[in-house]
């Protein structure tokens, strides 16, 4: 399998994903369940956030054990997730350019003084 395809995950199953990752601890699919409708305004049947986390457990997201219920935890990071979809996005829509991809960004956002000043610093660094 390929990096592309481990990292493609619908709408719904980085939604479920996220939560894993905000709980900081094992989380049981009850509590995904509630999460989905409390901070997303999603409802869900319980069969179909299972299904989700199998999905996201074949693509080695989570791993699960069982305590009398079961318990999901990441098998892979947040950040490193991130890290590959934010390169996905240069490699595919900035034609592998880092200043491309930088300047989209920057043109696409009501950059705010503070932001401009922090970006500064952070180029300042590695001018160095």
């Amino acid at each position: 399998m390929s990096i592309i395809q481990k990292s493609e995950l619908t709408e719904c199953e980085l939604t479920t994903m996220k939560i894993v990752w905000d709980a900081g601890e094992p989380i049981t699919c009850s509590e995904i369940i509630e999460q989905l409708k409390s901070k997303y305004h999603l409802v869900y049947k319980d069969t179909t956030v299972y299904t989700f986390l199998k999905n996201l457990k074949e693509k080695g997201f989570v791993d699960s054990y069982r305590r009398g219920i079961t318990f999901f935890i990441p098998a892979r990071s947040e950040v490193e997730y991130r890290k590959d979809q934010m390169e996905r996005t240069k490699h595919f829509w900035y034609n592998d350019s880092l200043t491309e991809f930088v300047v989209a960004l920057a043109e696409d956002q009501n950059m705010e003084k503070k932001d401009i000043a922090s970006l500064k610093r952070l180029f300042k660094k590695y001018e160095e």
